[in-house]
C-alpha cells in the first residue's frame, strides 16, 4: 500500500519534471525563432536553456521509460527456449543494473567535482553542476524502477 503511494508519486512526478522540460523548449524555441527571424534581436541565453530542458527531459524520460517498461527490445531470441530466455533477463537484469549504478556513482562525481570547480554555463549565471544533477537522480530513478521489476 505505502509503496504503491510513493511509485504512484514517483511517476507523476517524472511526468511532470518531463512536460515542464518538454514545455519549456517549445516556449524557448518558438521565442527564439520569433526574437530571431521577426524582432531581429537573438536571444543570447536561448541555446543554453534549450540544452538544459533536453537533457532533464531525456534523462527522466528513460527513467519513466524503465517504469513503463517501454524501451527498445529486440525480438531476436523470441523462439528460444525458457531456461535460455531467463538466463538473458538475468543476464540483462544485472548489466543494465551495472549500468545504472555506474551512472549514478559517475554522475555523483561529476556533479561534485563541478561543485568544486565552480564551473559556470556559457551565459546564464548557473553553475553546471545543476545541469550534470539530472544524471545521479534520473541513475536513482531508473535503479528504482530497475529493481521493482524484480518484485513485481
Amino acid at each position: 500500500m505505502v509503496f504503491s503511494k510513493i511509485d504512484t508519486f514517483l511517476g507523476k512526478l517524472l511526468e511532470v519534471i518531463i512536460t515542464i522540460c518538454l514545455s519549456v523548449a517549445v516556449i524557448v524555441t518558438f521565442l527564439q525563432v520569433l526574437f530571431r527571424y521577426v524582432l531581429q534581436q537573438p536571444l543570447s541565453w536561448s541555446q543554453e536553456v534549450l540544452m538544459i530542458s533536453f537533457v532533464y527531459s531525456v534523462l527522466f524520460g528513460a527513467a519513466l521509460a524503465i517504469k513503463n517498461r517501454e524501451h527498445l527490445a529486440v525480438d531476436v531470441l523470441e523462439n528460444a527456449p525458457e531456461w535460455f530466455s531467463k538466463i538473458l533477463n538475468i543476464l540483462e537484469f544485472i548489466i543494465v543494473g551495472i549500468v545504472i549504478i555506474l551512472l549514478m556513482y559517475f554522475g555523483y562525481l561529476l556533479v561534485m567535482d563541478n561543485f568544486e570547480s565552480g564551473q559556470i554555463l556559457g551565459i546564464l549565471p548557473l553553475k553546471k553542476a545543476y545541469v550534470y544533477l539530472a544524471i545521479p537522480f534520473s541513475a536513482f530513478f531508473m535503479f528504482y524502477y530497475h529493481i521493482k521489476k524484480v518484485f513485481s
